[in-house]
């Protein structure tokens, strides 16, 4: 199967040589949808890496038709650097799209990476993300708020489509007014839905810092079960053990800590909490109890918190709620 092999020149913030950033297509000859899948936008994220190197020697065997274009790294300074940011001003990349040819060494990096997306044309947008190492792996499903009526409706059921066919647990982002304040529709997947109107779904899956090969192994399954959904390949990915179904759910923040001190879980993600149930302790240095932290609703627990020591506002970890709209 012919695989190409191109590098984007992404100009140096110090005066240096350009970085390269590569990109991998797989082509058939038979017609079909073109898929963009990315990974590492957040440089301690680096499930996505592994996974996209694993899926090259796989998609060769099994890609029956269109395209597929794969970004190992988006933020390979970060990778080096271990930040979540670019190290060249520290900016989120993930909340900058679709960039700015002559802004910031972060939004020049954008709009490059935006810019080689767009002309791919896809049809479905996979970004492969990282969350901590007490999570449960899950997809997330971006708001299409630049759409109204049936237009969004059709958008927003096409990504939930791809998003339950990666077998994980299905997440619909904040609230719209969150949504937006949090600038999620300048993230990479939020600027696909909301600016070419493409679905696209977000896949959370692994530790950060290291490749877990059960992680990789799990993104992986995730994405060859969008890509069946999109009928490019033949791999269904099985429903994952922590899944969990019923009505449509979405992200929010658990209650934040008022105090610092040691932070105690008291469910494990996955589990299940009603509201006003306690969901962690803050405890100081001697062990006294300073405070405990309660669900605002019901709902599950998706992550904890990747720290034993918080500090005042810091969020008891990723819940999922029912999504009334």
């Amino acid at each position: 199967m012919p695989q190409r092999l191109e590098s984007l020149l992404i100009p140096s913030a110090t005066g240096g040589p350009p970085r390269e950033i590569p990109v991998i297509t797989l082509s058939t000859r038979r017609a079909g949808p073109s898929v963009v899948i990315t990974a590492n936008i957040h440089g301690d994220e680096v499930t996505g890496v592994g996974a996209v190197h694993a899926l090259l020697p796989l998609l060769e065997k099994k890609l029956l038709r269109g395209r597929v274009h794969l970004y190992p790294s988006l933020n390979p300074d970060g990778l080096a650097a271990r930040t979540r940011g670019v190290p060249a001003d520290r900016q989120d990349l993930n909340r900058l799209f679709p960039g700015d040819a002559s802004g910031t060494p972060s939004e020049r990096l954008a709009h490059v990476l935006w810019s080689d997306i767009v002309r791919r044309e896809p049809d479905l947008a996979l970004d492969l993300h990282a969350d901590s190492p007490a999570s449960i792996p899950y997809t997330l499903l971006d708001r299409a708020t630049t759409f109204e009526g049936d237009r969004r409706r059709r958008l927003e059921a096409e990504s939930e489509r791809y998003g339950r066919s990666t077998g994980l647990t299905l997440l619909r982002e904040y609230q719209d007014k969150y949504y937006l304040e949090y600038r999620l529709d300048r993230s990479l997947s939020g600027c696909v839905l909301n600016t070419l109107g493409v679905p696209a779904v977000t896949v959370e899956a692994g530790p950060r810092l290291y490749l877990d090969p059960a992680s990789v192994a799990l993104a992986v399954s995730a994405v060859m079960g969008a890509l069946t959904a999109a009928g490019i390949v033949d791999a269904p990915a099985p429903e994952h053990r922590s899944r969990i179904n019923g009505p449509p759910l979405r992200r929010a923040a658990g209650p934040r800590s008022s105090t610092a001190g040691v932070f105690r879980p008291l469910i494990a993600p996955g589990g299940a909490v009603e509201k006003g149930q306690p969901l962690a302790e803050v405890r100081s240095l001697s062990g006294r109890r300073l405070e405990k932290l309660c669900a605002r609703q019901a709902g599950f627990v998706i992550s904890l918190p990747e720290r034993a020591w918080v500090v005042p506002g810091t969020a008891a970890g990723t819940l999922a709620v029912p999504d009334r709209r």
